[in-house]
């Protein structure tokens, strides 16, 4: 004989619960359950959604791609991010944002070819600020070793959040590839968040990072002045991956001293605790 357990007028069977004990239980899904899922189903489960107590409260995901599109258009990511809502929806409690829909297929997407210029992208993006955000998560998911190379955030993508986040306390760039996508990259993605844009960050982790020494500059990490925590655990340096940049290359050995060139050598006065576990330098 089976006994069903007895549902409860607007909350289902989770409306039989004490509050805290739903309040636990949702801790445990994601933002987008919660508020579109979830929070849909009734009014109790919509007022359950609004508990200032839920970690989601303080979490966020941000679609860096429209629906509907397979590439990263700057001109219609700058008209999201600008609208009203958008904006309200990014104020205090919420203070981690999440960067999704950056990866397919086990690679990072591309912007689109004829987007904005950086001239114009400045103009749009200087008016916008998110001060709430203290924690930015731009990683993707880990792949093996040896797998797509084509892991390299658009560096547009990391100007803009750099720019807009001035009270960043920690940055999480796991799984990314880094180096320049181009000849024309000039910046490393860590120098983008400096202590002119980002001056509070003072951790960074960027995990299982596969890519070129061009970009592991110890003059660029100096650029973090406040840094005091960066974890890179199983970072795979291997000059090889610079073949791909050879015309950078070149320039970079001639204008650069080994001290300017290897990671930890110029860093900041600041950094306190580094860890390196696993890593092939």
């Amino acid at each position: 004989m089976m006994i069903t357990p007895p549902v409860t007028e607007g909350g289902g069977l989770l409306g039989s619960l004490p509050h805290d004990c739903r309040r636990n239980i949702l801790s445990y899904i994601s933002p987008t359950e919660l508020y579109s899922g979830y929070a849909a189903t009734s009014r109790l489960c919509h007022a359950d959604s609004l508990d200032a107590q839920l970690p989601q409260t303080f979490f966020g995901e941000f679609h860096v791609t429209g629906r509907g599109e397979t590439e990263i258009n700057m001109e219609s990511l700058l008209e999201r991010i600008s609208h009203t809502s958008f904006l309200n929806a990014w104020q205090s409690p919420r203070s981690h944002m999440k960067i999704v829909s950056h990866e397919r297929d086990g690679a990072v997407v591309k912007t689109k070819a004829d987007d904005l210029t950086f001239e114009e992208m400045q103009v749009q993006a200087s008016a916008l600020s998110f001060r709430s955000i203290t924690s930015l998560d731009l990683s993707v998911s880990h792949c093996k070793q040896g797998g797509n190379l084509n892991r390299v955030l658009p560096r547009g993508i990391t100007w803009l959040l750099s720019t807009m986040m001035p009270n960043l306390i920690e940055l999480d760039l796991s799984n990314l590839h880094g180096g320049p996508i181009n000849e024309g990259d000039s910046i490393s993605e860590l120098a983008l968040f400096n202590a002119t844009n980002c001056p509070n960050l003072t951790k960074v982790v960027w995990n299982n990072r596969v890519g070129g020494g061009y970009f592991l500059r110890g003059r660029d990490l100096k650029t973090l002045t406040n840094l005091r925590e960066m974890w890179a655990d199983n970072l795979v340096c291997d000059w090889r991956y610079d073949k791909l940049f050879a015309p950078l290359l070149s320039q970079f050995f001639d204008e650069n001293s080994i001290i300017q060139r290897f990671f930890f050598f110029a860093c900041n006065g600041k950094l306190e605790r580094v860890s390196l576990l696993g890593g092939v330098m």
